[in-house]
């Protein structure tokens, strides 16, 4: 059910109005302030964890190729 036919519903009076704010609120459609505050906060730390963890991945990468190069050299040393 949408908002306008919840409003409809109880005939578009100022306690009509009330009432479908608060099952709104209930139910979720009408989140506030600090909440969506708080979900900013918590996506923006996801952010900074990915690209820390990114930034780990490419060191990875980069210390896997200098490994192999390494052991490649001390192969064809030993040759």
């Amino acid at each position: 059910m949408s908002p306008g036919e919840l409003l409809s519903l109880f005939g578009g009076t100022a306690g009509g109005t009330a009432l479908v704010f608060c099952v709104l609120f209930m139910t979720g459609w009408i989140v506030p302030k600090p909440a969506h505050d708080d979900v900013k906060q918590q996506r923006d730390e996801y952010k900074r964890a990915l690209d820390l963890e990114r930034a780990r991945s490419e060191a990875s990468v980069i210390t896997g190729q200098i490994v192999r190069d390494v052991m490649t050299s001390l192969k064809r040393e030993l040759e």
